[in-house]
């Protein structure tokens, strides 16, 4: 064979070479990955290129299985990769596949930082308290432990609730919702320690039983209102004027249950008795079985009947009826 003839068989070859190559598809896949969602392509793993678009396409989206969690990592071997692939059902005969022995899957991930999620949950709580409370009255502070959070690449949205409320005796639950590109992720549960100080009204010296409070009775103490009992008091001007109902002791927290309004009828005093029949006002003399506030319902005897009827304090001389069979039948 001539030198010519060889030299053209071999243009020839090079040419069904170079025109197979050019129709054919071309796979390439990494030794290592990063992806991203909750299953793997083979457009995520590979690059796919090729004259055939529709071909190269119906390649990408074939399924690999499912994707490592966000920050974790698995290892695809060449031979799981080949039966994936062969399960598909897509013609590969005129592929050419560069694939490795091994190839690590990596779930692509970002980090929130603990940081962030303990400041959402602080400016939850002092949302939920409101304006009205000074910033430095209420101290609020982390108790767990801090610990960041790898979620999904996207766009990151948090959310805090409360779902329990704001505690001042135990921790106080916040919980964290966290989405990325608006589909929900994971939930994050943070405790918080929260101290509420509060301007209260103590004890300025000792006021007996039924002592009628002054102004000299009466101070504030900036206390942790989470470690006193329910009911304190923080404006002391609603104390002067009412009546001491048990001994309180220097320092000690007045509350509601501590106080009462002045006694103004006294148990034996002599009172004016009204009640209504109908349009009728009548009136009569009663003697006061027990001691009375102002707007207190308490037995009275009507001294001409000799009957105990119940009537309502008006004042320190006057009592009226409540209702006047009701009264008659007692």
């Amino acid at each position: 064979m001539s030198k010519r003839v060889c030299l053209l068989i071999l243009f020839q070859i090079c040419l069904f070479i170079s025109s197979a190559f050019a129709e054919g598809t071309r796979v390439v896949i990494d030794e290592q990955v990063r992806v991203n969602g909750a299953t793997i392509s083979l457009g995520q793993v590979a690059t796919i290129s090729g004259d055939d678009e529709e071909n190269n396409q119906k390649l990408r989206q074939v399924k690999m299985g499912d994707a490592p969690v966000p920050g974790s990592s698995f290892v695809l071997t060449k031979e799981v990769i080949n039966m994936r692939l062969a399960a598909a059902g897509i013609d590969l005969t005129r592929v050419m596949w560069i694939i490795p022995d091994r190839v690590t899957v990596i779930g692509d991930s970002q980090v929130i930082n603990a940081q962030t999620l303990i400041d959402k949950g602080i400016n939850a709580i002092r949302d939920q308290v409101g304006p009205n409370v000074k910033y430095d009255d209420l101290h609020i502070f982390y108790v767990g432990r801090e610990k960041d959070v790898t979620v999904p690449v996207g766009t990151v949205a948090l959310s805090a609730s409360l779902p329990y409320g704001i505690r001042y005796n135990t921790p106080t639950t916040v919980m964290i919702s966290i989405s990325v590109d608006g589909q929900a992720v994971t939930k994050v549960g943070l405790r918080f320690k929260v101290n509420l100080y509060r301007q209260v009204t103590v004890a300025a010296r000792q006021v007996n039983a039924r002592e009628i409070f002054t102004e000299d009775d009466l101070r504030y103490e900036r206390m942790d209102t989470g470690q006193i009992a329910a009911g304190f008091i923080t404006d002391k001007n609603k104390i002067l004027g009412l009546m001491a109902r048990r001994l309180i002791t220097p320092g000690m927290v007045i509350s509601d249950s501590m106080v009462n309004k002045p006694v103004i009828v006294k148990r034996g005093n002599m009172v004016t008795l009204t009640a209504f029949i109908g349009n009728i006002e009548v009136i009569a003399s009663g003697q006061a079985m027990q001691d009375g506030y102002e707007n207190q319902l308490i037995r009275i005897k009507n001294v001409s009947s000799n009957k105990i009827v119940l009537g309502k304090v008006i004042d320190e001389d006057k009592v009226q009826v409540v209702t006047y069979k009701s009264a008659s039948a007692s």
